[in-house]
């Protein structure tokens, strides 16, 4: 069957060992792109609000839009990487990333919503390409730490938004933080063709385009240890997309802090974020990977309880050690969470695993900025918000523990 053909090569020792630095940055900096296409959005959020006469919070709704988009394309596109092979689906990913930008240039809410569907896409699509060529070029015994080295393309775009694009907006507005990533997006696009053919020999051309939907999610919910920790996922980025899309606009609102200032806090929670994928993988390699995520998990609960306890009062030097510590947590987890899904997919359905498992990260993502946008609609405060979230954390935690169990019983 094609869509058995997502991994060629089992073996990743069998790929060209030269080759694994050039997949791990050019895979990192095509996810940045595409990241970036969407962490934008909540580092202008206030000025693209007044620009449109809405509501600020409105942006978690969006947040929502964009990964209903990516959940709804994440499990069927295993025989689309497939037939065009894992390069030429990244480059197709930062096409949909451009287009999005350029919606968004127009500032019409409906363009926005548009725009928003094609960033969904964009990562939708990404991630299981990048997924499929780490498995295959990758050695086993330093998979969790490239799988994490990879995914810390996702908070460094967030640091590099949360630094760029409020101060680009206040000095020549807001549109000018969505042409560099129109820029960006171009050139790496032109990067990725050199390589493209060497990277996608493994491409089956005969593989049909058209694939059950469901399929994916059918691979992870057949695996004892895969299904709970793909729900975990779902908890996870609950509370991984409510803090970044939320922080700034609760520092802003709230505490007293102005959007530059706001923005540099956020960069400073996804630049943690970066080094704690890379030092989760490392450890994750060393001990156990669902332990490491043990940690991790019981870490977000604790940084969720105290930020409901955020005010004006606190010092800055506690507020920026508090999102030190969510960003390493929350934002960190990633790296291993992929990692473990590749190395327990069942043979030859890696990309097809990936993108089932993903779906349920991104439906984390896409009920968890409304949810809070609406109970931050009954409470009136975004602190008192962050408290409900620990719910989100601890719902995790218990789903983690639910595949710690069915790993031991294997």
């Amino acid at each position: 069957m094609p869509e058995n053909k997502s991994i060629v090569s089992a073996d990743p020792q069998s790929a060209a060992r030269p080759a694994v630095i050039a997949v791990v940055a050019a895979s990192t900096a095509a996810q940045v792109a595409s990241v970036m296409g969407i962490a934008v959005f909540p580092a202008i959020a206030p000025s693209l609000a007044a620009a449109l006469e809405v509501e600020p919070s409105l942006v978690g709704y969006q947040m929502s839009l964009i990964y209903c988009a990516a959940m709804l394309m994440a499990p069927s596109i295993g025989n689309l990487i497939s037939r065009w092979g894992a390069c030429r689906a990244t480059q197709a990913g930062l096409g949909l990333t451009v287009l999005a930008m350029l919606l968004s240039l127009t500032s019409s809410l409906p363009a926005l919503a548009g725009a928003s569907v094609f960033a969904g896409m964009a990562i939708g699509l990404l991630t299981p390409a990048s997924a499929h060529l780490l498995f295959r070029f990758s050695p086993p015994a330093n998979r969790n730490f490239i799988f994490s080295f990879k995914q810390t393309g996702v908070p460094l775009a967030w640091v590099l938004m949360a630094l760029i694009a409020p101060p680009v907006t206040l000095a020549f507005g807001w549109r000018w933080a969505l042409a560099l990533i129109i820029a960006y997006a171009l050139v790496m696009i032109a990067v990725l063709q050199p390589v493209r053919a060497a990277w996608d020999d493994d491409r089956a051309r005969s593989a049909a385009v058209a694939h059950r939907e469901t399929s994916g999610l059918a691979v992870v919910w057949r695996q004892p240890v895969l299904r709970p920790l793909a729900l975990m996922s779902f908890w996870c980025s609950f509370v991984q997309l409510s803090f970044s899309s939320f922080a700034v606009t609760m520092l802003v609102e709230e505490t007293g802090y102005s959007l530059v200032e706001a923005g540099w806090l956020l960069s400073l929670a996804h630049a943690a974020g970066v080094t704690g994928r890379i030092v989760w993988g490392w450890i994750a390699d060393a001990t156990d990977a669902l332990a490491v995520l043990h940690w991790v998990n019981l870490i977000t609960v604790a940084c969720c309880a105290l930020t409901a306890f955020v005010s004006p009062g606190w010092p800055a030097a506690a507020l920026a050690l508090l999102f030190v510590v969510f960003g390493v947590s929350a934002v960190g987890w990633n790296g291993v969470f992929f990692a473990e899904v590749a190395r327990r997919s069942p043979p030859g359905r890696v990309s097809v695993a990936a993108g089932g498992a993903m779906a349920l990260s991104f439906a984390g993502i896409v009920v968890g900025p409304a949810i809070f946008a609406t109970v931050y609609k009954l409470t009136g405060s975004y602190a008192a918000t962050f408290g409900w979230l620990t719910l989100a954390a601890v719902t995790g935690l218990v789903f983690l523990m639910r595949a710690q169990y069915a790993a031991r019983r294997r």
